[in-house]
């Protein structure tokens, strides 16, 4: 049984065509945003250590590009990768990843290299958002 995130994430993979330079210049506006944000370096050098050893290639810079994304998140949200409670997604979201890009692999859909790495990096961004979420938002009263 496949999680209902990795469905969603191959999903918009496969319809992500359409709109393929509008998301490049978007991925490239958020690589920029990214790198001028320091925190975003040193936690990345922290949660590479989450990358599985077997992930080389167009794979681990897909990998990477969503742990970027989950840092910027995590920025965002005002929440931190050493909480272990933060920290429980990051296997499941490098796993999603993964598998997805297997299934492209597999499959040989047609999904570019950047249009991969900017859904990754969205995927990264929305775990984060939704860990926001789970954790602490739902639990204010509105």
């Amino acid at each position: 049984m496949k999680p209902q995130n990795f469905e969603s994430l191959l999903s918009s993979l496969v319809r992500s065509e359409t709109r393929e330079e509008k998301e490049l210049e978007e991925l490239r506006k958020m690589a920029r945003n990214a790198q001028g944000r320091p925190e975003v370096g040193v936690w990345m050098e922290d949660l590479l250590d989450f990358m599985p050893p077997a992930a080389h290639g167009a794979l681990a810079e897909i990998l990477q590009f969503a742990l970027m994304g989950l840092c910027l998140g995590f920025l965002d949200r005002d929440l931190s990768p050493y909480v272990e409670a933060h920290r429980a997604i990051i296997p499941p979201l490098l796993e999603d990843i993964s598998r997805v890009f297997e299934q492209v692999e597999v499959g040989h859909l047609k999904v570019t290299q950047e249009v991969f790495c900017h859904r990754a990096f969205s995927y990264g961004i929305h775990k984060a958002y939704y860990l926001d979420w789970t954790l602490y938002l739902s639990h204010e009263p509105y």
